[in-house]
């Protein structure tokens, strides 16, 4: 019997919005722990094809169990390129996983999905393909499956299956794979990479969880306890993505200047391994020192990213954000003069804000001697308190390529900010010029 399992990414790079993109992250450990079982895998990345493509290479492939990894972005596509698959590979089992069918599980078996691995699916996935590939008789194995192997299955077409999604512990986290980039057009990602910011860049992830509580956030894959990954693994995939032509990295965990003994661990090594490879990250204002952020640019350090949000206190209150304006201007100024680059990203148009409150923001955006600035307006992700709190979001919406359009009934003119957005980007093109 065939034992062939296919992962897709369904998303279809329009060329619409100029962005770093990099192989996802998810698809790759996944199919990583699946070949470790011996089976068959084809990472069908959409990225860069076609439709027709991305069916006739599936159609050619022929697999038993087909898994979706769905952002709340990528939805649509989902549906659409499932339906189109049943109807040339009816066999096939399809799940689907990630952020949207964690927190909506039942959406995607009304929408015709087989099933849904909500939260970290790591384990529990690779193992339920397994056995069921390996069984003799699938049909029976499907009617008497046990839920409680694989934790955080749902599924109604194949019984009542309804099982709490586990978070995986450290130790598990360190007996998987590094994931396998193998499936992906490295030399596309790293010509777009290349084109939007001049490296050659690939994403990692060194530890999972976030124990802060943004209104606007929203974490239903890793949660909030955080667990981090053995430098042991962590080094054995750098010089993975090293091999394949890459030259930087985007960590992209939520938090990965959260712990300072973890950070100056993983810079100590980076630097004993003499690994020519820069790096950026996310970080928040108030968890670096002089010493660390000096620690973490003499390691390869070129740019952080900061969440500053706003340019007021009180809607940094209403965001849960547990910053102040004084924070942000110190740990601007600590990575600056330590020759870390550093980018803002605001959010404009909050609910409980005002005009003025608004253009504080832009103000204090300028004022901060950033090296990148970017602006939002509010995006009620499923899950986070701020999607609780707004009303008539229209979920066909999600799949935009528009930073500025309001997806929920919004007291402010979404086109008024757009205008005050490019206004005030075009400011801060001068004063760099300047």
């Amino acid at each position: 019997m065939q034992k062939k399992v296919m992962l897709v990414y369904p998303y279809f790079y329009t060329g619409l919005k100029k962005d770093q993109l990099f192989p996802p992250l998810g698809i790759g450990m996944l199919s990583a722990m699946l070949k470790s079982e011996a089976l068959d895998v084809m990472i069908l990345d959409c990225t860069f094809l076609t439709t027709e493509e991305a069916l006739r290479r599936a159609e050619s492939f022929k697999p038993d169990i087909t898994g979706f990894y769905v952002m709340t972005t990528l939805a649509n596509n989902a549906f659409r390129i499932m339906g189109k698959l049943r109807e040339i590979n009816r066999d096939s089992i399809y799940a689907a996983g990630g952020p949207l069918p964690t927190l909506y599980p039942e959406r995607f078996i009304s929408g015709a999905f087989d099933c849904v691995f909500r939260g970290e699916a790591t384990k529990s996935f690779p193992d339920f393909c397994r056995d069921y590939l390996n069984s003799t008789r699938r049909d029976r194995f499907v009617k008497g499956i046990d839920s409680a192997l694989y934790p955080g299955i749902y599924s109604v077409r194949m019984g009542e299956l309804d099982s709490q999604a586990e978070h995986l512990t450290k130790e598990e986290l360190d007996e998987c794979p590094i994931p396998d980039r193998s499936g992906f057009d490295h030399e596309k990602y790293q010509s777009l990479g290349s084109e939007f910011s001049g490296k050659k860049t690939a994403s990692i992830m060194m530890t999972y969880g976030c124990p802060f509580s943004c209104d606007f956030c929203s974490k239903p894959i890793f949660g909030s306890k955080v667990r981090y990954r053995s430098l042991d693994r962590v080094f054995e995939e750098i010089k993975n993505i090293v091999s394949y032509g890459y030259d930087s990295l985007w960590i992209a965990d939520d938090l990965f200047t959260y712990n300072e003994k973890f950070l100056k661990r993983f810079c100590e090594r980076m630097r004993s391994e003499g690994l020519i490879i820069t790096w950026s990250c996310l970080s928040r204002v108030d968890t670096i020192t002089n010493e660390t952020a000096n620690i973490m640019k003499s390691a390869g350090c070129s740019k952080v990213y900061l969440g500053i949000e706003s340019g007021n206190d009180d809607v940094l209150k209403i965001m849960n954000k547990k910053i102040d304006l004084k924070k942000v201007v110190k740990g601007v100024e600590t990575f600056k003069n330590n020759g870390i680059s550093c980018a803002g990203f605001f959010i404009v148009g909050y609910p409980g804000e005002t005009v003025d409150t608004i253009e504080e923001t832009f103000n204090f955006a300028l004022s901060l001697g950033l090296d990148e600035i970017s602006f939002n307006v509010p995006y009620p992700l499923p899950g986070s308190k701020l999607y609780e709190r707004v009303s008539d979001i229209s979920e066909d919406d999600w799949n935009f390529e528009n930073e500025t359009r309001f997806l929920y009934k919004s007291e402010f003119d979404d086109k008024w900010l757009e205008k005050r957005i490019e206004e005030t980007k075009k400011e801060f093109r001068r004063i760099q010029l300047k």
